[in-house]
Parts: structure tokens; C-alpha cells; sequence
């Protein structure tokens, strides 16, 4: 039986396709290093596109802006940053030395609804997007992304089919919590939506 929740994201993978896109992953568009795909028995996907290319079979290419037709995609992987704060301008950590970011949760928001825009482009009628996010808390306030997703996704067209629950086992503890105001984030999510 598939449940909504795992401790292994390629479990929660293998489940999705299982059950939403049998034809496996079409298109990745942060593709970064392919460690979704890696060891995990799924299949990469025929399209890899990253800002920031780290394979030499990826393209460089934003997410809010593809080379690809409209309406030419069956199924799409979106596993985009979720922090702010963390640049390659100003790294902050071992986050911010990796991964390229943003200052505000507010820009990452806004990057987030032209992805979502151009996604509706590109997938097909009936085509799945799988987006990654994780909730979380800056300069001592709540933001829950995946709900800000979700009302993004079905504002553009997309029926919000399915919501898995990755738990971690840990999570990296920033520089700067003192007094804590609010319950640490052990999960991230992995939504499955299908455009209408």
C-alpha cells in the first residue's frame, strides 16, 4: 500500500510515478546534479534544464522561461530552492555556498508563480507537476509554501491530485535561533497536481 509519508524521497518518487505519470519523469527543470535520479531506480528525465548546469547533458535555461512548445510536456519534476537569505553573492553556510538563492521569501514567492505560470504553458491537458517545497520561517514569521503553491497552481489551472510528506530524520540548525517561537520544519512536501 503507497501511504503519504516516507522518510525516502525516492520511495515517495517511485509512488508518484506509480500512481500519477506511468511513463515516468519527462522534464526537470533544476536538474542540479540528478539526485533524485541517482541509485534510486527512476529513470532520468528526457529533458534537464538548471540555471546553473552541473552535468554536461543539462541546459541551462531558468525555470520561468523554457525552450520548450506549449502544451508539449506529459509530466515535470520542480524541485526548486526553498530558502531566502542564502545568495551566491553573500553565501550564508553551507546552503548558501551551494545553491543559488534569494534574498526575501517574498521574491522566492514571486519566482515560484512565474514558474507555476510558465509550467501551464508548456504541460500538456492532463500532464502532472510534481513540485517539491518546504515551509518555513523568516524574521520570525510562518510561511507556509505549500499553500501559497497550491493557490497558485489552482489559480492557473491545476487540480491538486495528490501531497506526499517527506520526514527527515534531521535538519541543519541555522546560526541564529535563540528563544524558539515556533515548531521546527522535520518535513518537506512533494504535491502532485494535474492541469485541467
Amino acid at each position: 500500500m503507497i501511504s503519504t509519508i516516507s522518510y525516502n524521497q525516492h520511495e515517495i518518487i517511485r509512488d508518484i510515478i506509480s500512481l500519477h505519470c506511468k511513463d515516468g519523469i519527462e522534464i526537470d527543470p533544476t536538474y542540479s546534479k540528478g539526485v533524485f535520479y541517482k541509485n534510486s531506480g527512476i529513470t532520468k528525465p528526457k529533458y534537464k534544464f538548471d540555471l546553473y548546469p552541473q552535468t554536461p547533458d543539462t541546459v541551462k535555461a531558468d525555470a520561468c522561461s523554457l525552450p520548450l512548445k506549449d502544451n508539449s510536456i506529459e509530466s515535470m519534476m520542480f524541485d526548486p530552492p526553498f530558502l531566502a537569505g542564502y545568495t551566491k553573492e553573500k553565501p550564508t553556510g553551507i546552503i548558501g555556498s551551494r545553491f543559488h538563492g534569494f534574498r526575501y521569501i517574498t521574491d522566492l514567492w514571486e519566482w515560484y508563480d512565474k514558474c507555476i505560470t510558465e509550467f501551464s504553458r508548456v504541460i500538456k491537458k492532463k500532464g502532472v507537476l510534481i513540485f517539491k517545497c518546504q515551509d518555513t520561517v523568516s524574521s520570525g514569521k510562518q510561511w507556509f509554501s505549500h499553500v501559497k503553491i497550491i493557490n497558485e497552481a489552482e489559480k492557473m489551472g491545476f487540480y491538486t491530485k495528490d501531497l506526499f510528506i517527506l520526514m527527515a530524520k534531521s535538519r541543519m540548525i541555522g546560526h541564529n535561533h535563540g528563544t524558539q517561537k515556533h515548531a521546527r520544519k522535520f518535513h518537506s512536501y512533494f504535491m502532485v497536481f494535474e492541469k485541467k
